[in-house]
Formats: structure tokens, sequence, C-alpha cells
């Protein structure tokens, strides 16, 4: 997958170890729009969706920009503090050429794909254990659009007002890297709504020490009319 569209889809990663504690916010719809600016790119803009249909919850990510296009969709299910995976699709295009990716129920049952984890990860973020360097950090583990597992280190690294073009949300920002001690300066930093389950806030992408992307927050809403600080 070209350099841009795995940045852009990047972006929907994680799945939070069993070590974090389970004090977790009931889902909510909404819709965020978001501006992603690339080191040597155009800016792109993405929408991030999640939406209920009957006991299925769907979380969906679109990015785009003049020459490219990204999507990727997961379908779970929520029975309390559990999250099951049943679905996930995925799809590029660069200049008129990419590919497209599908995980069914039966590969979900293993490991979630990124649209599920990344929910999971801002659902239980805010309970996490490993807060600093004497701590070890937590685990996180999911399958790729390819179906590969992949392994994450975090650590949560603050809370508090997070101020963003759209407003003021309530955050808890986590630092993630890769467990390839070849890949040690590549960090991912996600700051998430601590009330609203998935709803991200704003990123960076930082390798060895030079920031490559950063996401904003433009906009959001929530179809029913959850109140926003």
């Amino acid at each position: 997958m070209p350099y841009l569209t795995s940045m852009l889809l990047s972006l929907a990663l994680l799945l939070l170890s069993a070590t974090t504690a389970l004090a977790q916010s009931a889902p909510t719809p909404f819709v965020a729009h978001y501006r992603l600016a690339i080191s040597g790119w155009p800016d792109a803009t993405i929408t991030h969706r999640l939406s209920q249909h009957g006991s299925v919850w769907e979380s969906t990510m679109q990015a785009s920009l003049k020459i490219a296009h990204g999507e990727e969709r997961g379908r779970f299910a929520v029975e309390g503090d559990d999250v099951q995976a049943i679905d996930y699709t995925s799809g590029y295009s660069l200049l008129g050429i990419g590919d497209d990716y599908h995980l069914n129920a039966d590969q979900l049952k293993r490991l979630p794909d990124r649209q599920t984890a990344l929910f999971e990860l801002a659902r239980t973020a805010p309970e996490a254990r490993c807060r600093s360097d004497q701590v070890s950090p937590c685990q996180l583990t999911y399958q790729d659009h390819k179906g590969r597992d992949k392994t994450l280190y975090y650590r949560v690294t603050g809370e508090g007002e997070v101020t963003t073009p759209a407003g003021k949300f309530p955050g808890v920002s986590v630092d993630t890297w890769d467990a390839d001690p070849d890949k040690r300066g590549r960090h991912l930093f996600l700051t998430f709504d601590r009330d609203v389950p998935g709803l991200l806030l704003a990123s960076r992408y930082v390798r060895d020490g030079e920031q490559r992307s950063q996401l904003s927050l433009l906009d959001v809403s929530f179809p029913r009319d959850k109140g926003v600080e």
C-alpha cells in the first residue's frame, strides 16, 4: 500500500490489552470531520462516523485528497464490557490504482480489526494503568487490513481539557509505538474524548523526532443530541 494511504488508514489502530481496568462509557453515535496535514503532501480531509444499526455498531473512516482516496469500515457488537468484531472492509485508490480488503466474522474471532480496536482503545484508555516510564507499557494487539497480527505498545500521557477548532473537549492522550525495536523511533500520539468512545480529538505522527503528520478535529455532530462541552 502506498505510504500516503497507509498513513491515512493508520489512524484507525489498536486494541487495549487486558491489563486495563474496565470502567467504560456507553457508545454514542457521532460524525466527525478532520484535516490531516502530511509532510510533503497536500492536506487531506477525513470523515469518521460511528453509527448504530440494531444491535451492531459501525465505525467508518474515509480519507481523501485530489489524487488519493482511502476508506475502511469495521462492524462490531457491544455487550457490557465486551466488544466483538463482526466484519471489516477497506480499500484505497491512488491515481486510479488501488485494492480492496475484507475480514469476516470467523477471521475476527481471534483479534479485532483496526476500526473495532480504535473504538475499544478510546473507550478503555481513561482507566489504563500504564501512565509513567516507571510502569511497563500496555500492549496493543489487532489485525491490519490484510489480517496480519500487529503488536504495539502505549502509555497514557495526560488527561484534561483539549481545545480544538471544533471546541473544547475532555481528553485523554496516549503515546503508541511499534513493538519492532527497529521502529522504536516511530510514535503515533492519539488524543480521545474521555466521554465519547471512538471520538478522536487530535493525533500526531513523529518519526525519529520529526513530526510527519498532524490531525485536527474540525467539527463533530451527535445524531442523538449529545452535548459537547
